[in-house]
């Protein structure tokens, strides 16, 4: 009877435990936070961060299973934090290649802190998502509210359907299989297995905030520094799209501040629908100029109010004032001529992978700062808290859109290019306040030689890029050898950058073998661009072990290697800049070795600091180079 009673006690209990794993975590919806993790955009913006939930379907049945129905029941859900790379820590192809993911939160709405006492059913309500890698399907309450392709980049979604009173269920899935026509390309599909310089981290890689919106929305904003010469006075340009989103017409009035001078946008009516661009222009006498080592800061705002006063929106940025101008071959800013020394970085981490949280982008950017770099070159759009202490820090970012590797036969196609240009679009409309970003690159190691193709696609990514934004130039990163000559394709940059690995990769016959080729290579390089600003974009050497410096692959190896790189491009004045690939040690791809004899696949081991924040000697190498170059001339 004894044993009898134990072995029911037994199973009941197993039972239970049993029927508590099939219902899921506990899982109570909360409300979003007031605030944001970033200053610039607009004023009322609500995270979405606390427990989410997040189910794996590698077999892409979420669909069919209706993951995405409006079910309170948890099962087959576990609880995550957002940001969110699903399958970080899992280096397997399958990983690589990619597969689907599915998120969910659960919330209720807002109801203090709205926009000027306005009621919940008085308002709009948008979902912004920072990044998500790599297809996007959105559905609240068991409704599809909206889709997205592409990462690294912001979305929105107007939200309908949303409960006043009450749980709110948002789920969101993600597909980020990448084939060879996605940014970056990828090996879904049967595709190749060795291509991606990165890991392909899927999820909902930024932040996700709701918006609340007051009649009319301040949608996008452009705040843009005009300046004719370093003594002269500065205008600043600004623009806004204010949208109407109601279904009456709404009457808007639009003023703003730069530093202390006020700016009147003046009155429009607006249909159902519409948006207005509104245009106004400020004058700055006497501006403080922003660069490294000086970076003054205008605060700039804009707020929307109806005809009686109230207000209806709000927008905040801050500005610098700066000019970018190419002249003779140089980079110049604010009429001073660079020779920059930087970083190319990953934003990814051992434990999080392309999840990033703010303590985690602060690091990258207290490294770079403590190495004494004044660029930063990233292969896709930075995420927008680093561009912030970007131009809190006085730090240049090389602002990127992953065109990278991309197959010859893409680049000419319609469908590919229109989605390209949208993305350089996006990038610039997204991020040209931000005084940091020195140039917008439009690829990186496409094919070299460059056939017609390719030089049809620069042309009209640079014709794009110039029309949106006149005040930068555009560049891309090249390969490049002796023996590839001067290429026609890429008369429209502004920038040519060498991804430089001579006496590391042997390529063209050995033609990169000899490190002592590297001087007369840059010197042929030179004379086929002599009117372009030039920069090495890339140079790095994998550092995973202690051994003899002529030892491939060692720490006395990379130290070597990379301080007689930089001695030879203290040797060319015409040269605007250097970029050691890569800050820290990241996961590429599976099979990766680096040129290193004692690889470690799939992990890239170039980094001046390793995967666990650890400094390698070439850091302080690299630091005592770095912090005693003169980087902007007088």
């Amino acid at each position: 009877m004894l044993v009898r009673s134990l072995v029911l006690s037994l199973v009941i209990t197993l039972c239970a435990c049993a029927a508590a794993r099939a219902q899921g975590p506990v899982y109570p919806p909360d409300t979003p936070v007031q605030g944001s993790v970033y200053r610039d955009g607009q004023t009322d913006r609500y995270l979405v961060g606390g427990t989410w939930l997040y189910r794996p379907d590698r077999a892409d049945a979420g669909i069919a299973e209706g993951f995405w129905r409006d079910v309170a029941a948890t099962d087959g859900w576990s609880p995550v934090s957002v940001p969110n790379a699903y399958n970080a820590g899992d280096q397997s192809t399958a990983s690589m290649v990619g597969y689907v993911g599915w998120y969910r939160k659960d919330f209720s709405l807002p109801t203090s802190g709205l926009p000027r006492g306005a009621r919940v059913a008085d308002l709009h309500w948008i979902l912004r998502f920072e990044s998500v890698n790599y297809r996007a399907e959105i559905w609240l309450n068991g409704r599809l509210v909206g889709q997205h392709v592409g990462a690294f980049l912001p979305f929105e979604v107007d939200l309908t359907g949303l409960r006043l009173h009450g749980v709110n269920r948002l789920v969101v899935r993600v597909d980020d299989r990448h084939y060879l026509s996605d940014l970056p390309p990828g090996p879904a599909g049967g595709g190749r297995t060795d291509i991606g310089g990165w890991w392909n981290y899927g999820g909902i890689l930024r932040e996700v905030y709701l918006r609340p919106v007051d009649r009319v929305d301040i949608a996008q904003v452009q705040v843009r520094p005009l300046l004719a010469c370093p003594s002269c006075s500065a205008m600043i340009d600004e623009q806004a799209l204010v949208r109407n989103v109601t279904g009456s017409a709404q009457t808007v009035r639009l003023r703003g501040t730069y530093g202390g001078t006020r700016l009147d946008f003046g009155q429009r009516t607006i249909a159902p629908g519409r948006t207005w661009t509104a245009h106004a222009l400020v004058h700055v006498a006497r501006p403080r100029l922003w660069a490294p080592g000086s970076p003054t800061l205008y605060r700039a705002t804009l707020t929307a109010s109806d005809p009686k006063g109230n207000e209806l929106a709000g927008y905040l940025t801050y500005s610098g004032i700066r000019s970018i101008a190419l002249s003779g071959g140089r980079l110049l800013l604010n009429g001073r001529r660079l020779d920059l020394r930087g970083v190319g970085l990953q934003e990814q981490d051992i434990v999080l992978g392309g999840g990033l949280d703010p303590a985690h982008i602060r690091r990258l950017v207290d490294w770079t700062r403590s190495l004494g770099a004044d660029l930063i070159r990233g292969q896709y759009p930075s995420d927008p808290l680093l561009e912030e202490l970007a131009d809190r820090y006085g730090i240049l970012l090389w602002s990127e859109i992953p065109v990278y590797q991309t197959q010859l036969q893409y680049l000419t196609q319609p469908a590919w290019v229109g989605f390209v240009h949208s993305m350089l679009q996006q990038n610039i409309l997204a991020n040209q306040n931000h005084p940091s970003i020195l140039l917008w690159s439009v690829g990186n190691e496409l094919v070299s030689p460059a056939p017609p193709q390719e030089g049809t696609y620069i042309a009209g990514a640079v014709s794009l890029a110039h029309r949106l934004d006149p005040t930068r130039p555009v560049g891309m990163a090249v390969g490049a050898w002796p023996g590839v000559g001067c290429q026609r394709a890429y008369a429209p940059l502004d920038v040519v950058g060498f991804n430089d690995y001579f006496g590391w990769y042997s390529v063209a016959r050995g033609a990169t073998a000899d490190r002592d080729q590297l001087g007369p290579f840059l010197d042929s390089f030179h004379a086929c661009y002599p009117t372009k600003a030039l920069f090495v974009s890339e140079f790095g050497f994998e550092a995973d072990r202690s051994g003899p410096v002529e030892q491939r692959g060692t720490y006395a190896f990379q130290v070597a290697s990379a301080t007689y790189h930089l001695s030879v491009f203290d040797q060319k004045p015409w040269l605007s800049g250097s970029i050691y690939w890569a800050l820290q040690d990241f996961v590429c791809r599976p099979g990766w070795a680096g040129g290193n004899p004692l690889s470690d696949p799939p992990f890239f081991n170039k980094g001046l600091v390793d995967f666990l924040g650890q400094p390698k000697p070439a850091f302080t190498a690299l630091q005592s180079i770095y912090r005693s170059a003169a980087q902007i001339a007088p």
